[in-house]
């Protein structure tokens, strides 16, 4: 049995803060609208940059963007950032996505892992047409886009008679503005953690402006018992990274010493070793953070509540 590689993406749509404040102006003609069971989808096009947004506020920030040009250029801040989990796992095998969106991670993941299984889990059934039309984006046997809840479609694979154990686990499941809260909680990520194999790494985007962000790392600190943070430069988003049991928690050197190995191997339309840089490792969670769990989960109070110092890049 080939070994798994599990990205959770915690978000098939992920959110930049200097894009949140433009106006529809600037991301061209709608050219597809459509009201779906969980949102408004709207996309726009100027010239061969295609946008996806959510909802109807202006201030809710765009969730993929791509140019049909060149699709290997990352748009989003976020979806490089997302790459950081092939510093702990260079090899990935098999791929969980929770969250598809514009599809730029699975279909990147795809490019530079061909040999990889990529499980991509989306719960808007409208989501996969639309990355198919608008996106550039394509399944195949090994690339399978699942319709359905992130949290279920985790149980039932944990019930399998054979459950496979992914190495690389991207949480990048958005519905609008923010994660869904029971994609957060002690409970669901306990749930990762047993689908993921013991040298596997688990990806999770998130923002760090406000004390939700000290609660799921708080969260992702009591399940795993470590976890790394990697700032974002031109956003508000970050990765909290936690790995299986087997892998070493490496030193900053020593993770830009791998992403310059895995660069020269793979050859990245970006820069992995500027991804490595983005390591906090002195960055620590608000003292007062509690996990979040199923039964306290007071996600749109904390969001509210603004960090008293925010990270610095």
């Amino acid at each position: 049995m080939f070994k798994p590689v599990l990205i959770l993406l915690y978000s098939a749509l992920a959110l930049i803060a200097d894009a949140s404040s433009r106006q529809p102006a600037d991301w061209g003609n709608l050219i597809h609208r459509q009201e779906s069971l969980y949102n408004t989808i709207f996309v726009y096009q100027r010239g061969s940059i295609v946008t996806l947004r959510f909802g109807r506020r202006w201030a809710v920030p765009i969730q993929s963007q791509v140019n049909l040009d060149d699709l290997r250029e990352h748009r989003l801040e976020y979806t490089e950032l997302s790459f950081c989990g092939l510093l702990y796992q260079p090899q990935p095998r098999r791929v969980l996505t929770l969250g598809l969106g514009g599809g730029v991670i699975p279909r990147e993941l795809r490019r530079y892992y061909p040999e990889a299984v990529i499980d991509v889990v989306e719960i808007d059934k409208a989501i996969p047409p639309i990355a198919r039309q608008y996106f550039g984006f394509a399944e195949d046997p090994n690339l399978r886009v699942f319709v359905e809840d992130g949290r279920m479609f985790i149980k039932k694979q944990l019930r399998l008679e054979q459950s496979p154990r992914y190495d690389l686990i991207i949480l990048d499941a958005f519905n609008g503005d923010y994660i869904p809260f029971h994609l957060m909680t002690r409970q669901f990520l306990e749930e990762v953690r047993a689908a993921l194999s013991p040298d596997g790494v688990v990806v999770a985007n998130v923002f760090y402006g406000n004390l939700l962000f000290d609660a799921e790392w708080a969260t992702f600190l009591e399940v795993f018992g470590r976890c790394q943070v990697f700032m974002g430069k031109d956003s508000g988003n970050a990765m909290l990274v936690s790995t299986g049991p087997s892998v070493r928690q490496p030193e900053a050197k020593e993770l830009i010493d791998r992403a310059r190995d895995l660069q020269e191997k793979r050859s990245f339309a970006f820069s992995l070793v500027s991804i490595a840089r983005r390591l906090r490792p002195a960055l620590r969670p608000d003292a007062q953070a509690r996990a979040l769990t199923d039964d306290r989960a007071p996600v749109d109070w904390l969001r509210d509540q603004q960090r008293k110092k925010p990270p610095a890049y």
